[in-house]
């Protein structure tokens, strides 16, 4: 099926797979069986070009294609990358597991109150009670969402008792791929200190939800936490709670 993230020439050549998608068959010893060979010999285009991966590209297609990937990952380095852009980390342990680390950068160029908020309940500002820590992940949707928050307070570190407006910069961002950092919210303005880590592309997400950071380093530990997720949506038995929280560096 095709993403909106996928470049415009992979966009083409998919939908003119038609009957031709799939993958080529191999044997118990690894070698390919007659009937793959064929495939792959009738997969061979007049102007030379190969199927692979799913998707017929031709060799102008993916020069294409592969130009537009170098500028989506530019784009998405320059805000990754930004200084002033904060690292920090949460520390999540399942059941009686030992805590394992997962580090984010925060878009602070892009979305300044969400990582600022964000920030402060990593460093216990404005106070001890603005923290995640013994937090759990409450809501774990498979290959869609982790989502956490503070228990026992109100509002949000960067306006105690009260929400913050989204960052403008933030919600022109995408849900493209797993490891965001999202807020959550009930609508328009609404944010606190509850957020979710994107673990699939959801654009259905796009321009209602504030992207204020990505998972740099740990994000298996996301996947662990992700596993938890039941086919009915109801809470696991099994508990991801948060047992640190911490600032790491600023960008310069």
């Amino acid at each position: 099926m095709w993403s909106p993230t996928q470049p415009r020439a992979a966009k083409r050549a998919q939908t003119r797979m038609g009957a031709t998608s799939g993958c080529g068959a191999r044997t118990r010893t690894g070698a390919r069986t007659d009937a793959a060979k064929a495939m792959s010999a009738a997969l061979v285009r007049r102007d030379r070009s190969r199927w692979t991966s799913g998707a017929l590209f031709s060799e102008a297609e993916a020069t294409e294609a592969a130009a537009e990937a170098r500028l989506l990952e530019t784009a998405r380095a320059a805000v990754r990358d930004a200084k002033g852009n904060q690292r920090v980390y949460l520390d999540v342990a399942i059941d009686e597991e030992p805590a394992k680390r997962i580090e984010f950068v925060l878009y602070a160029e892009v979305s300044p109150l969400a990582s600022e908020n964000f920030r402060r309940m990593c460093a216990l500002e404005p106070s001890a009670e603005y923290t995640w820590v013994g937090s759990k992940f409450y809501r774990i949707l498979d290959r869609f969402i982790d989502q956490t928050g503070p228990q026992g307070i109100t509002g949000s570190a960067v306006n105690p008792n009260g929400t913050f407006d989204d960052d403008k910069g933030g919600l022109q961002l995408k849900h493209d791929r797993p490891g965001l950092l999202s807020v959550a919210n009930a609508g328009p303005n609404t944010n606190t200190g509850h957020f979710s880590i994107v673990m699939a592309p959801a654009p259905h997400l796009d321009g209602s939800y504030v992207i204020f950071g990505e998972v740099v380093s740990g994000l298996e530990h996301a996947w662990a936490i992700n596993a938890l997720a039941t086919e009915s949506g109801d809470p696991s038995p099994r508990v991801a709670r948060i047992t640190a929280a911490g600032v790491l560096e600023t960008s310069s």
